[in-house]
Parts: C-alpha cells; structure tokens; sequence
C-alpha cells in the first residue's frame, strides 16, 4: 500500500478525499511541478447495500471518511522515514451530492482590441447569474473552462487581440447536508487545514480534454458504488446530467444475493480475462445475462431523459471500477441504444482507466488506486500546477 521511499523527492503533500454516491476513498498525494502527481497512500471504504434515508447515508458517509482517512494519515505519519507534513487538503463531490452545469456568454466589440483578464471575469459572472438550475446559495465551484476568440478556442487569450469573445464556465452547487458532513469529516482528519472543494465532473472534464484522442462531444457514463451519472458533453461543455440508481453495490446484489462481494468481483474479474471456466463462473456469467434486461430499463431511462431534447452523441465513456470494465463496456456496444443516439448508430465505447492518466497521475509501489481517486489526483495536480 505505501513505498514512502517516494515521498523524498520532497513535493507539496495534498490529502484528497473522494465522496462518491455510496463510498468514500482518501489518499496522500505529492505534486511536483512538471511531474505527475505520486500517490502515496490511498484506500476507499463503501457503504453495504441497504435501505437508508439520504440523511442517514451522507451520516454514514462522513463516518466512513473519517475512518478510511484516519487509517492513511496514521500509516503515512507512522513511516520510519520522516515525512513531509500535509500542505494542502482538497474534497472531490461526486454525484448526487453535486450537481454541475456549463454557462455561456459572449461580447462582440466595434473594432478588435486587446482581451483582459477583467473582460473575461466580467463575461464569466454574467454567464453564472443567467443560470437558473442551481442552487447559488450551496455553490461548490465556478471556474471558466473554455475561452474563445473569434470563433477559435484559446488557451492564452489574455493579451491577445480579438473583436468578438465568447467564455464558457462550469457551475456545480452541492447538497447542503452532504458539505457539512464532509466539511466536519475533514476538520477532525486535517483541522488545520482549509479544504479546496471540487465537483467530480470537473475531474472528468479535465481528465478528458487532456487525452489525446479526447472527444469533444460523448455520453460519460459514471458508475459509482451506490449509483450511476450520465452526463453529456457537447463542443467541449457539459450538457444535461441526470442520475440512473444502479451502482456496483446493486448490480453486485443482483449477480449473487447470497454471495460475498469479493468473491463474486475475483470471478466477474477472471471472466474479464478468459481465465475462468469453473461451476462458480458459468453461474455469475449466467446472472449477468439475467440481469442485463433490468440494466437495459434502468439506463434506457436514463438516457431517455438525458437525450429529451436533444439526442446523445455515440461515443460513450466508461467510468467504471476495473473488474466491471470489460462486462460493461461489451454490454453498452452490444445493447440496442440507438433510438437515443444522433445518428441512430450504436455506442462506440472507450473506457477511462488508471493508466490512461499516467501523465497525471501514478500510483506508489504497493498502493491499489481506484478510478475514482485516480481523477481526482490528476485534478488535484493541474490546478496545483497551474494548469
């Protein structure tokens, strides 16, 4: 879990945690300017399957940070090395706890002059009290994302010279409830410490627009412990976002009611490769089948209301824990979805994975990184680079 050996190269330590719809993960990071950030220590706790009440769960949730997150500072603090003491402590919120949308707005001059830092603000805070939807008074973040001059995207558009401008910037709010527990979660974990606070689609904004075959218009599919988000994604900025309440957790359920978790995972694991052909194999294979029309209700739901009013494009990205990626990714290309798709063609799926963000991001000797933590590092790393 830990090769504290790394963390001599003496970078800023950042605790990150993880709050997702049915688990909770927390690890140290260094970030290094110019390198990708190491992870140190990480571990992700989730929630069993049962009935709760949201109050109930985001309680359940903050207890669970702060036992998963107690168990890596004490193991980092407990190195026989000494270490660098943690600088900086950010909370990624995923979905449904945060809700995010992407605002635009635009101005057009007489002649072409000069763009400012001030011009772009100026557009950004127009943009954000045109939005309706969120709740203002519970706001998470609002960064601008995307800047165009003349009609061009650029990356450096202050000091360059332009006659129309348009900027595009990304809103989320989050459930009141879940912030404060999360908020207290942290005040005992890292009490002195202020906590950088971001939504799980800008880690997903920015883990896809850094990859080279990165899409500007596709269909994430974010499928969590206790749910799954479907959010589109259009010339580069978020569309509609709507939530879909199959996760890991249930589908788990689903596949063995009886079952231990670990074990039905190691066999759905070992399918994935072709490297299963006992008893116990054939019988998950033959649940997943069964289970496949249930699945095709609930995310043809989904995506009905995602593609209401306007279709969704076909290329489809993947965020999955590993051991559900190939099962998943099969049954989204394989599956009839095309009365919901702009060119009435199948899914071309891609599925994000951990070392897809090596650039970003990569794990210690011995330390086991989620999906999950992985996009949340590599966001951690950007702004911390000044990305």
């Amino acid at each position: 879990m830990f090769d504290f050996h790394l963390a001599g190269k003496r970078g800023k330590i950042v605790a990150i945690a993880d709050i997702g719809s049915g688990s909770v993960g927390f690890a140290i990071v260094s970030v290094k300017r110019g390198a990708a950030a190491t992870v140190l220590a990480a571990e992700r706790a989730v929630l069993p399957l049962e009935e709760r009440t949201k109050e109930a769960t985001i309680a359940a949730l903050g207890e669970q940070l702060v036992q998963v997150g107690t168990k890596v500072i004490r193991s980092y603090a407990a190195s026989t090395k000494k270490m660098p003491p943690i600088r900086k402590a950010y909370s990624i919120i995923h979905a449904p706890w945060s809700r995010s949308r992407s605002v635009q707005a635009g101005g057009s001059f007489p002649e072409p002059r000069a763009i400012t830092e001030a011009m772009i603000g100026v557009l950004a805070k127009h943009a954000l009290e045109d939005e309706k939807e969120l709740d203002k008074r519970q706001l998470l973040e609002a960064a601008v994302t995307r800047v165009e001059l003349n009609g061009y995207e650029t990356r450096e558009p202050e000091k360059k010279t332009a006659q129309r401008i348009n900027v595009s910037a990304l809103i989320s709010d989050c459930d009141s409830g879940m912030r404060a527990a999360a908020a207290a979660a942290l005040s005992t974990l890292v009490p002195h410490l202020a906590v950088v606070y971001r939504s799980s689609t800008r880690a997903l904004l920015s883990a896809i627009h850094d990859l080279p075959e990165h899409a500007e218009d596709c269909l994430i599919v974010e499928i969590g412990s206790g749910g799954t988000n479907l959010t589109t994604v259009r010339d580069g900025a978020i569309g509609e976002q709507h939530g879909v309440g199959e996760g890991v957790t249930s589908i788990l359920k689903k596949l063995a009611p009886t079952g231990m978790p670990e074990e039905t995972l190691s066999l759905i694991r070992m399918l994935g490769r072709d490297q299963c052909s006992s008893a116990a194999c054939e019988e998950i294979q033959n649940a997943m089948a069964k289970a496949e029309p249930e699945l095709v209700r609930s995310f043809g739901e989904g995506m009905a209301a995602c593609a209401a009013s306007r279709k969704l494009p076909t290329n489809l990205i993947l965020v999955v824990q590993a051991d559900f990626a190939p099962w998943l990714s099969k049954f989204f290309t394989r599956i009839d979805f095309t009365q919901f798709t702009a060119t009435t063609q199948p899914f071309s799926v891609s599925t994000l994975t951990v070392p897809e963000l090596i650039q970003a991001v990569v794990p210690a000797e011995r330390v086991v990184l989620d999906i999950g933590l992985a996009l949340s590092a590599a966001l951690v790393n950007r702004e911390e680079n000044g990305d």
